[in-house]
């Protein structure tokens, strides 16, 4: 016993020795866009880590349910911020499972079932649903890249690891200010079980975006925000057109609220992609509005714009009231509980059996990723 526990005491020192070696922010992402464009998955068994903080963790599950509606807005501007990134939209075409709104609705579904998952089950229990989805996610990654790689598509990298998983962490916790959410606990808490889900998911710790603290996971996503989603989604082409209508035209059948133009404007705004503000705070600290600057809101349709004021009112000014946020998150949950029971915008354009998505078998075991080729 004694031996053990020294040996948990050196790997946890080895891990701190090596995680600071990157703790200078240029440091870390020149290693991410260099290094890590040229390593795979991690390699490490489906274990958790040296560093695991059993009580943070389980606080990074119950903050969801008290801002779930915030955060599943944040996880959807990012799945929608990574489609700017050119070496994920490779894999993403090469798979072919997110390019058609049929295609995009059963893969966005299912990401979004994994994803509450992680959040609702126990990690401390090996036999949970939350073990047997991120051993379902990981080997998906691994077929994905495998095959992509055949064709040319090139391979899931440590860089698009990390960059997916400032998808799901990086808008909500550098945007929180904007919505008056300051709680320290939860950022420091999201983080942590997102640098501990991102170890799980087969990123290393060197590559890790979500660092030892929120100081130092602060600094990683707001310079991998600063200088590669920002500039990515100043300069989207129409292969990121294509698909992010792809996108939103799949989960419209989730939420008939969803926009192409108004999700766009919204990941645009997060990223602080100039053209895209709407509020005068909304640009970055120390830089002053351009009068000069096109404002892409105007570009927009009515429809359009009347989601973007009636979002951003609503996230900005009364999101910080216990009453909202109980509406707001009482919302997002009854569409969660069609989607999974009766999908029946969904059971209307595709029929009943591609409406419903599920992501295990009645005995318990993960369905596996249909790829290639074929729409799912």
């Amino acid at each position: 016993m004694h031996s053990a526990k020294e040996g948990q005491k050196a790997t946890k020192a080895a891990d701190e020795v090596e995680d600071s070696r990157f703790s200078d922010p240029e440091q870390y992402l020149e290693h991410l866009l260099k290094d890590g464009s040229q390593e795979g998955d991690s390699g490490a068994a489906l274990e958790l880590p040296s560093w695991y903080d059993e009580q943070l963790f389980r606080r990074g599950q119950q903050y969801f349910q008290f801002y779930r509606f915030v955060m599943n807005a944040g996880m959807l501007a990012g799945l929608i911020g990574v489609l700017a990134v050119p070496s994920i939209l490779k894999v993403l075409s090469c798979t072919r499972q997110s390019s058609t709104a049929f295609t995009a609705y059963r893969r966005y579904v299912r990401t979004i079932f994994h994803t509450q998952t992680w959040y609702n089950n126990n990690i401390s229990d090996r036999r949970s649903k939350f073990w047997t989805s991120i051993a379902a996610v990981r080997k998906a990654h691994s077929r994905a890249s495998k095959a992509c790689g055949r064709q040319g598509a090139g391979q899931i990298t440590q860089k698009d690891l990390a960059l997916t998983q400032f998808g799901f962490i990086g808008f909500i916790t550098m945007g929180a200010h904007r919505i008056q959410l300051y709680d320290r606990d939860f950022l420091e808490a999201t983080t942590h079980m997102w640098r501990v889900l991102g170890f799980l998911l087969g990123i290393k710790n060197e590559y890790n975006i979500c660092g030892r603290n929120w100081e130092e996971s602060k600094l990683r996503l707001d310079i991998v925000m600063r200088k590669v989603y920002e500039p990515a989604l100043e300069k989207t082409g129409e292969d990121f057109r294509r698909m992010t209508e792809a996108l939103i035209h799949g989960l419209w059948h989730v939420n008939t609220m969803l926009s192409v133009d108004a999700q766009i404007f919204f990941t645009k705004r997060l990223a602080c992609v100039k053209g895209y503000e709407y509020y005068s705070f909304d640009h970055e600290n120390g830089v002053k509005r351009d009068p000069n600057q096109r404002m892409y809101y105007y570009d927009m349709g009515w429809w359009d714009r009347f989601i973007v004021t009636y979002g951003l009112f609503f996230v900005t000014y009364l999101h910080k009231y216990a009453i909202v946020r109980w509406y707001l998150n009482f919302r997002v949950w009854l569409v969660d509980v069609f989607t999974y029971y009766l999908p029946y915008i969904a059971i209307w354009k595709f029929g009943i059996h591609s409406a419903y998505v599920r992501i295990f078998r009645e005995g318990g075991e993960a369905h596996d990723f249909v790829m290639g080729h074929k729409d799912d």
